[in-house]
C-alpha cells in the first residue's frame, strides 16, 4: 500500500511569524476602527440615540471588516496556490509533467479496488525508447531530456483521454494504465502509439532525430495484484527488446475451442 507523506513540524521561527501576523491583524483592525470612528463622528457627529449608535457601529464594523476580509482572502489564495503546487510536485514527474511512479501506483491500486466490484478489463503497458543512450551520447543529455518531453506530450495526446493514464516509470521508460479494454483493444492502442512515435521526427534547436519504442503489455488481475502485473509487462517488454525492438509484445491470447 502506498504511504502518504508525513506532515513535518514547522521550523523554529514559525510560531514567531504567526504571532507577528496575528499582532499585525489586531493592530490594523484597531487602527482602522479608530480611523473610521473619527471620520464618522466628524461627518455625522456623536450619535444621540441608541439607533444612531448602532448604525455607526455597523458602519465602522463594515469598514473594518472589508479590508480584513480582503487580507484574509489574499492569504488563503496564496495558501491554496502553495498547496496545489506541493500536490503537483508530489504527484508528477518534474521533467515531463506526467504522473510519477508513486502517483501512478496509487491510481492503479484504486483501479484495482474498483475492478473487484466492476470486473472491468484493465491492462498495463510498459514502453521504453530504443537505443536512447545513443541520443544522449550523440546530442547531450539536455537534448535527450527535450526528446523525453516531446515523446511524453505526443503519447499523452495519442491516448484515450480519461480512459488511459500515462506516467513516467523512470529514465526513458513510460507506463500506461488502459481501462475498459480487452486484449485486442489494448494491443491496438499500443500499436497505434508505437507507430506514432516511430513516425515522428523530433526537432529541437535545429537538431533532428527519430526514436522508436518497444512495448510490453499485461492484464491487470485482482488476484495477482499490481506488482505482478508490472513484472509481467516488464517481461514482455524484455521480449520486445530481444525481438528486434520497435514492436509490441503481450501474453498469448486464449483461443476458444471451435
Amino acid at each position: 500500500m502506498t504511504q502518504g507523506y508525513r506532515l513535518l513540524e514547522a521550523d523554529n521561527g514559525a510560531v514567531t511569524r504567526a504571532l507577528i501576523f496575528f499582532g499585525f491583524v489586531i493592530a490594523a483592525a484597531l487602527s482602522l476602527s479608530v480611523l473610521f470612528a473619527v471620520l464618522v463622528i466628524n461627518l455625522f457627529g456623536v450619535p444621540a440615540g441608541n439607533y444612531d449608535f448602532m448604525l455607526m457601529t455597523v458602519v465602522i464594523a463594515a469598514c473594518v471588516a472589508s479590508p480584513m476580509a480582503g487580507l484574509a482572502a489574499q492569504n488563503q489564495y496564496r495558501v491554496d496556490r502553495y498547496q496545489t503546487t506541493l500536490e503537483a510536485m508530489a504527484s508528477t514527474d518534474p521533467l515531463t509533467g506526467l504522473l510519477n511512479r508513486r502517483s501512478f501506483k496509487t491510481l492503479a491500486e484504486e483501479e484495482l479496488a474498483r475492478m473487484e466490484r466492476t470486473r472491468n478489463s484493465v491492462y498495463v503497458a510498459l514502453f521504453d525508447l530504443d537505443h536512447f543512450k545513443r541520443v544522449n551520447d550523440t546530442y547531450g543529455h539536455a537534448f535527450g531530456d527535450r526528446v523525453l518531453v516531446s515523446i511524453a506530450n505526443l503519447s499523452h495526446a495519442a491516448l484515450r483521454g480519461p480512459f488511459d493514464r500515462l506516467g513516467r516509470w523512470g529514465g526513458e521508460e513510460f507506463i500506461i494504465l488502459l481501462s475498459e479494454v480487452n486484449q485486442e483493444q489494448a494491443e491496438a492502442v499500443c500499436e497505434r502509439l508505437r507507430k506514432r512515435i516511430a513516425g515522428t521526427e523530433v526537432s529541437i534547436n535545429g537538431k533532428m532525430t527519430r526514436v522508436s519504442a518497444s512495448f510490453g503489455l499485461a492484464k491487470l488481475r485482482p488476484e495477482d495484484g499490481l506488482t505482478a502485473c508490472i513484472e509481467k509487462a516488464d517481461g514482455y517488454l524484455y521480449e520486445a527488446k530481444n525481438g528486434g525492438r520497435n514492436c509490441v509484445r503481450s501474453e498469448p491470447r486464449i483461443r476458444s475451442a471451435a
